[in-house]
């Protein structure tokens, strides 16, 4: 089983300082939202979020959409072998059931994570394929995901060929960091047992993802 957690993920919903601005009650009116229930969005709301502490890396939903569709459509996730998590800025963790089906349409997304934000579950009722934890450290997460070894992916880690790396390795936690620029805001190094790299340069989320399902695949030799 390999278990990838998306750490520091910019997804948020619109902060309070900034709800009055312009551009977010321009955005909510269209949307027929409050703020507080609208995601934040630095192509949309980027005029608002200058305001913002770290406001060069945040409102990336869009990030955790290409992660979550890339993990769940593989064949790794298909054959049962993958579990993937999201935790936000914020210490939340968001559980996905392997069996989700996530929209493709961005949009439809939004309004995904929108309910998730609300209601804590989707469906809200039943067995959630969803769920959105609150007071979620990375220590926290670490904790409760199962596992028997935890690498963070990370350009200050030692250098490995990664199907090499990952041979014979089973319950692995694998770490990615969920942001566009900068480093982990979370305390990941002290609580990782191996920090690796797997590249001279920096990588997208999604790119670092599927290297890490593929060669996961390849080592299972499938």
């Amino acid at each position: 089983m390999l278990n990838l957690l998306l750490v520091d993920s910019e997804i948020e919903t619109v902060p309070q300082e900034i709800a009055n601005h312009p551009a977010v009650r321009t955005n909510s009116a269209k949307r027929k939202k409050p703020a507080s229930q609208i995601l934040l969005d630095a192509t949309i709301h980027h005029s608002a979020m200058r305001r913002l502490a770290g406001a060069d890396r945040r409102g990336r939903p869009d990030i955790v959409h290409f992660f979550l569709l890339l993990g769940l459509e593989s064949v790794l996730s298909h054959r049962g072998l993958l579990r993937v998590f999201v935790h936000t800025r914020n210490d939340e963790l968001i559980v996905v059931d392997p069996a989700t089906r996530l929209p493709k349409n961005y949009p439809r997304f939004v309004g995904l994570m929108e309910s998730l934000f609300a209601d804590k579950a989707v469906p809200s009722r039943g067995a959630p394929l969803l769920k959105l934890n609150e007071g979620y450290n990375f220590k926290r997460c670490v904790d409760e995901i199962p596992h028997s070894g935890a690498i963070v992916l990370s350009e200050q880690g030692k250098r490995v060929r990664l199907k090499e790396h990952l041979l014979g390795k089973e319950d692995l936690l694998c770490v990615i960091g969920g942001f566009s620029k900068g480093d982990f805001g979370s305390d990941v190094y002290s609580e990782a047992d191996e920090v690796i790299s797997i590249f001279e340069e920096p990588l997208t989320v999604w790119t670092v993802a599927s290297e890490l399902i593929v060669n996961y695949e390849n080592a299972l030799g499938i």
